[in-house]
């Protein structure tokens, strides 16, 4: 059985347990209190006051009876009072030590990454030469040995491949990275901002700064806008205008609407599989109550080129999507929705893979595409999100490989909201070389699909992890299909795919 975690949705927290037994012990002294009242009012009942005249001694001991019940009454509700002020204080201490932990640690990291800034600017006239000399050496004993053919005889001699001991190296790097993928997400986030203000000089408080401001960089997406200024100096990343039509699907429309989340996830990986640029595809599904609701679905990366082409799903929209900036994408998204005439009061459920994910997560944040698209429901799979501030209205779904760097590439974790479930799932090869999603495969396929330091991004492996977890019941998928059923239900009554590419001035 593969394993997973899930944040948010429906799952209650420990600071919500003692919340949640704050209010109910709040009902019941309220309560008490309110037959406290009763009593006393009681106690002053003329009738009963007349029934104390003749029998004076009967009623001097029902007085201390009244006497010793309301002040055993007053201590039990005083002390619910107090067991009510512990239970709050514990949960916001609770929120408290949590945030503090989180602040804590990454400040630690904050301080790290500067001071090793600071080290190595103040470090530079010596770590120049040095490097120049030591690269230098490096680079022309690599052409002697290769020249003259000494590797060759290190090889037979020592058994050392160089050519193979540096192309394993780099590997192993790149595994550690994609493995760790929390601690990659954490030196983005903390430890890369505080190097470059160290390294340039600006004092250490700037990084405490908050907003969406960029003037120095001190959380990831600030890190994001930097890097894309110095790559537009270099005409590298550069935005542009796009060109949108109607076109031929890359996959024939589907005759039903999708009956499950993984199956929701196939739609959305052939919308980029296997071609130059992806499609945004829009099914229309009317429900069984006559109701017409609009699923998107929004393609992947398809080229890494920093260049600019005409491809809208490059590297481009994704660090410019990153930085928080308009996309060709977005727009692509937004005439696909106008052209399929798509009116403001119609449910539309937004799903993305990677890059998708990044665009939908986007506009699913964007105050004004909301004012123009009624968005109920988002799915997001293997993409970086959390720092988008998505409209507490819209359902979210996201799913993450906890081997993935992709989705920690923003450094933080998705909200943990009763609207917004994140799934997290254990990439496991062995596991998911078993699935029936996998079994058209031969074994050296799956080899090398799974020897990929990246293959826990991929979106073959995604979907047959979300068909794993999707057998067994996951809660999360469960609960989003069922809150969500009139996307899943119905009559598929039209599919409509758009193209597009950027336009150059």
């Amino acid at each position: 059985m593969i394993d997973s975690t899930t944040r948010g949705g429906g799952r209650i927290t420990v600071d919500e347990r003692a919340d949640g037994s704050g209010d109910a012990l709040q009902t019941v002294i309220t309560d008490i209190g309110e037959l406290s009242v009763e009593a006393a009012v009681g106690d002053f009942d003329l009738a009963t006051l007349l029934t104390q005249v003749p029998a004076p001694v009967t009623a001097l001991n029902l007085d201390a009876c009244r006497i010793r019940f309301h002040s055993q009454l007053t201590a039990s509700v005083l002390e619910l009072e107090a067991t009510l002020l512990a239970v709050r204080t514990a949960a916001f201490a609770y929120r408290q030590a949590e945030k503090g932990l989180s602040e804590v640690f990454g400040g630690l990291l904050d301080a790290l990454g500067y001071a090793t800034g600071r080290v190595i600017a103040l470090s530079l006239p010596v770590i120049i030469p040095v490097a120049l000399v030591v690269g230098a050496q490096v680079v022309v004993v690599t052409k002697i040995l290769d020249v003259t053919g000494l590797d060759d005889v290190i090889t037979k001699q020592f058994g050392i491949d160089l050519g193979k001991t540096k192309a394993k190296a780099k590997e192993a790097l790149i595994t550690f990275v994609f493995e760790q993928s929390d601690v990659t997400g954490a030196v983005i986030e903390h430890v890369l901002p505080g190097f470059v203000v160290g390294f340039l000089g600006l004092p250490p408080f700037v990084l405490d700064s908050e907003g969406d401001h960029a003037f120095w960089p001190h959380d990831s997406t600030s890190m994001t806008i930097w890097v894309l200024a110095g790559a537009n100096a270099f005409g590298l990343l550069l935005p542009s205008d796009v060109e949108v039509w109607r076109a031929k699907g890359l996959t024939p429309p589907h005759k039903e609407p999708p009956p499950d989340v993984d199956d929701l996830f196939l739609r959305e990986a052939n919308c980029h599989r296997g071609v130059d640029s992806g499609q945004v595809r829009i099914e229309e599904i009317v429900g069984p109550d006559g109701t017409t609701r609009y699923i998107v679905y929004v393609p992947a990366t398809t080229d890494w080129s920093p260049k600019p082409g005409d491809n809208t799903t490059d590297l481009t929209t994704n660090v410019q999507g990153m930085a928080g900036n308009d996309t060709v994408m977005r727009e692509m998204v937004r005439q696909a929705i106008a052209d399929a005439g798509i009116g403001h009061d119609a449910e539309v459920m937004l799903v993305g893979y990677s890059q998708g994910g990044i665009t939908a997560g986007s506009l699913a944040a964007d105050p004004a595409f909301l004012d123009d698209v009624n968005v109920t429901a988002l799915m997001t799979v293997g993409a970086p999100v959390s720092d988008f501030a998505i409209d507490e209205g819209i359902d979210v779904l996201s799913i993450e490989h906890e081997q993935d760097l992709v989705p920690d590439l923003d450094g933080n974790e998705n909200p943990a909201t009763k609207n917004w479930s994140t799934v997290t799932v254990d990439y496991d090869p062995d596991e998911l070389r078993r699935v029936p999603e996998l079994a058209d495969k031969t074994d050296a396929e799956l080899d090398e699909m799974f020897a990929s330091a990246g293959a826990a991004h991929s979106s073959v492996a995604y979907a047959a992890s979300i068909g794993l977890l999707r057998r067994a019941g996951t809660p999360a998928f469960d609960r989003f299909t069922s809150k969500n059923s009139g996307f899943f239900t119905g009559d598929l009554a039209k599919t409509r795919d758009y193209q597009g590419k950027r336009e150059r001035h």
